[in-house]
């Protein structure tokens, strides 16, 4: 996850350091051609200059070729060869062995023609540019300085200036993250004074309240559906259980009862869940205290002792001294859903295990496939196809553990199930 000023600050980075890049070598052209051209017009005017001072010294010719001789051996930088015809001025770069600087130098050079009484000579006049690299180097180094001081206070300015900007943006989401639909009342949104901002506190203003009428509808109806449910399912449950005592009913009419029963205990269990929910949504447990795993595993566990017994299945603890602090109660509803659903789904003559570690607690038992995962903790979903429930105890368990921030997981690993608790 990054965030918004980074977001719009990243594309300004990567463009300016283009630029910088670019800008390195744009210098380095732009400056090496200008000192091409200033030296090529410094050679043509000493190229005059030599031309008219060999002229009016008015030597002889024998003179002026021994002068020439004593040029080209005493001047560094100046080359004479007599010529036969005129050729064409020709200005170049060139990179030689320097035997004065005893070094590999860079040169510019003009080959040009100049005429010393009568004579025709071909001169070539070299320039060392090694001070021009020099130069071009030091541009380009103060420039790169000057960039990155330039980058520096860009971002320093731009996140100083995003961060005033958007100071509202944080104070809002801050007061969204604070708000809880069970705390029954809107979050304060700040004042901004900037247009956007403003409209945008309107629009959530409006969509807390909405969310909490909508939720304080949907809790009334909840409490009401299953306060009104309890009454006639329990009349409905006593008249089964008299017809189901009475003497006088065959057979056929003794098992259409046994499943209207079932059908109003699966109902009541439905009701019963569903009222549990409602209330963990609405936060109706805030009493916390610090409860020891171990102990209410070993007062859980033995009212689950006949139904081990009566599917041969082993069950082992091995749950040291962990503490948490949560509420009593839904905590005995998260061990106890999760050891009725480790039952659920071990075959006759299986095992199922918990043990804990590193903050984690860990409900094993055998199986024979792994669960639909997607299924698992939704409402009213099977699982599995061979073993019906009422869809709602993951479901709480998962509610629970949201509740408290805990994380449930499931894998299937070597013919186990495997829930996991992470505190």
């Amino acid at each position: 996850m990054k965030k918004l000023l980074d977001q719009s600050l990243r594309p300004l980075v990567i463009y300016t350091l283009i630029i910088l890049i670019v800008s390195i070598p744009a210098y380095f052209l732009t400056i090496d051609w200008i000192w091409e051209n200033e030296l090529d017009k410094h050679h043509y005017a000493i190229r005059e200059k030599l031309e008219k001072r060999l002229t009016s010294l008015d030597l002889p010719d024998n003179a002026v070729s021994d002068m020439i001789s004593v040029l080209n051996k005493v001047q560094p930088g100046f080359s004479f060869t007599e010529a036969v015809a005129p050729s064409a001025d020709s200005s170049y770069t060139l990179i030689r062995f320097d035997t004065f600087m005893n070094d590999r130098e860079q040169f510019r050079c003009l080959m040009t023609d100049i005429r010393v009484n009568g004579t025709l000579f071909r001169v070539l006049i070299e320039t060392n540019m090694e001070e021009i690299d020099e130069t071009i180097l030091a541009i380009a180094a103060v420039t790169i300085f000057f960039f990155i001081l330039l980058l520096g206070g860009f971002v320093y300015i731009n996140r100083k200036t995003s961060l005033r900007v958007w100071r509202p943006f944080y104070d809002s989401l801050a007061s969204l993250q604070a708000f809880r639909l069970e705390g029954g009342k809107t979050e304060a949104l700040p004042v901004s004074q900037v247009a956007e901002f403003a409209d945008l506190n309107k629009s959530l203003t409006r969509l807390m309240e909405a969310s909490l009428a909508s939720y304080k509808q949907q809790k009334e109806f909840t409490e009401n559906a299953s306060h009104e449910l309890q009454t006639p399912l329990a009349i409905v449950k006593s008249k089964l259980d008299l017809l189901l005592q009475s003497r006088v009913l065959d057979q056929s009419q003794m098992q259409i009862l046994e499943d209207a029963y079932q059908a109003i205990n699966r109902v009541t269990r439905i009701n019963k869940n569903l009222l549990l929910l409602a209330k963990i949504e609405q936060a109706q447990f805030d009493e916390q205290q610090s409860i020891s795993i171990h102990g209410l595993l070993n007062e859980l566990s033995p009212q689950f002792t006949d139904r081990f017994e009566s599917s041969d299945i082993r069950f082992t603890q091995q749950v040291g001294e962990m503490t948490l602090q949560a509420n009593p109660m839904l905590l005995e509803i998260l061990l106890t859903n999760l050891l009725v659903n480790a039952l659920r789904y071990t075959p006759a003559g299986g095992e199922v295990s918990v043990y804990a570690g590193h903050r984690k607690l860990i409900f094993a038992n055998t199986g024979i496939s792994p669960l639909d995962e997607r299924n698992l903790f939704r409402r009213f979903a099977q699982a599995s196809p061979e073993h019906a429930g009422t869809g709602l105890g993951l479901a709480i368990v998962r509610e629970i553990c949201e509740r408290y921030n805990w994380q449930i997981s499931y894998d299937f690993d070597c013919g186990h199930h495997h829930f996991t608790v992470s505190f």
